[in-house]
């Protein structure tokens, strides 16, 4: 059973007036699902001061950092075509590259 439909059971509890450890019970023997009472107030505060649709926020951050540009990318897949090499000789051609700057490839 997914998250939002147990959420909905635990405030269905709510309204037929069950306390927080009864809730807690209820779930648990019903949808096998634990939780702490502490959890049930925060789900209750929530969905009393947000507009909250049950389900659970993202964990995608907002920012994602890359270690390499699309340029950079784009040479080593060329290189990696036209040479064959693998990872580890190309990460050696690169540190020679970087030394040396003025190699065309």
């Amino acid at each position: 059973m997914k998250k939002e439909e147990i959420r909905k059971e635990f405030f269905k509890l709510r309204i037929q007036r069950h306390s927080y450890n009864q809730c807690r019970r209820i779930l648990k023997a019903k949808y096998e699902f634990e939780v702490s009472i502490r959890t049930l107030k925060r789900w209750r505060k929530r969905i009393e001061n947000d507009d909250w649709n049950l389900s659970d926020k993202s964990t995608r951050p907002k920012i994602i950092h890359t270690k390499i540009t699309s340029e950079i990318e784009s040479r080593v897949i060329k290189l990696r075509e036209g040479t064959g090499w693998g990872e580890r000789k190309i990460i050696s051609y690169c540190k020679i590259f970087l030394m040396h700057p003025f190699i065309e490839y």
